[in-house]
């Protein structure tokens, strides 16, 4: 135990997991603690808080542009060209998202004191929602893969279209019974590759983040430090589990 604690936290992404995971839970706690005002000194320590979490966080995401960029150059090689595209697409937006926090945090630690940091968050956060908008493509496209495989491998009896009892019944409950075989067929593909669902997951909540600071959508601070808090310990998860981290 001793020992994997020691590997985990000799890895700086799993530090800056640690600290997102910490500065996300003090969102969902100031959300709770909100409803009453006789909270409002926790309240204001919990936000000096979640700011020195997300200033430090930003200095160990410090030159995360080049691994990125190393990334990007090994996506070029897959040989399946959906996946090349996206995961290709999904490292550079990740770069140039890192690039512009690298920026924020010079700003907010007085070395660029003319910085518009409200320009730059906007920017980096227009970066991290494109490559998120990539992830879940990706992921989309890995399920439809698997569901495809699992279809011609399913053996089956009989195809529901071929059974006589079937043929005389309505078009709307033949609709509603594909949906239900499709539904089972997902959930099982899902339970199946803990690694996709796991990834599917995490890029979800994470979606909320961007889409609430860009104004696309507007959600509670409990929604969405519980959407972070999530994400996170789903990624430190995959940095402990290495098996369940997608690949490629």
């Amino acid at each position: 135990m001793m020992e994997a604690w020691v590997r985990f936290s000799a890895q700086s992404q799993a530090r800056e997991r640690l600290l997102r995971a910490a500065q996300y839970a003090c969102t969902l706690a100031g959300a709770a603690l909100s409803r009453s005002e006789d909270n409002s000194r926790i309240l204001s320590r919990l936000q000096q808080l979640e700011a020195h979490l997300s200033l430090g966080r930003k200095l160990l995401r410090l030159g995360g542009s080049a691994e990125a960029l190393g990334g990007a150059q090994r996506s070029l090689h897959l040989p399946d060209p959906v996946l090349r595209f996206c995961l290709t697409l999904s490292h550079l937006n990740r770069a140039l998202f890192l690039a512009c926090d690298n920026v924020l945090w010079a700003g907010k630690t007085g070395i660029l004191q003319s910085l518009d940091t409200e320009k730059w968050s906007q920017r980096s956060f227009r970066y991290y929602l494109f490559a998120l908008v990539v992830n879940l493509s990706r992921d989309v496209y890995e399920i439809r893969l698997l569901l495809e495989r699992a279809e011609t491998t399913k053996k089956r009896g009989k195809s529901p279209e071929n059974n006589p009892h079937l043929q005389t019944e309505s078009k709307i409950q033949r609709f509603q019974l594909h949906l239900q075989l499709q539904l089972r067929l997902l959930l099982r593909v899902l339970r199946e590759n803990p690694p996709l669902f796991l990834d599917l997951l995490r890029n979800v909540c994470d979606l909320v983040i961007p889409l609430e600071k860009l104004g696309l959508c507007r959600s509670s601070p409990g929604v969405l430090g519980f959407c972070g808090f999530t994400s996170s310990v789903l990624s430190i998860l995959t940095i402990l589990h290495p098996w369940l981290k997608l690949k490629p």
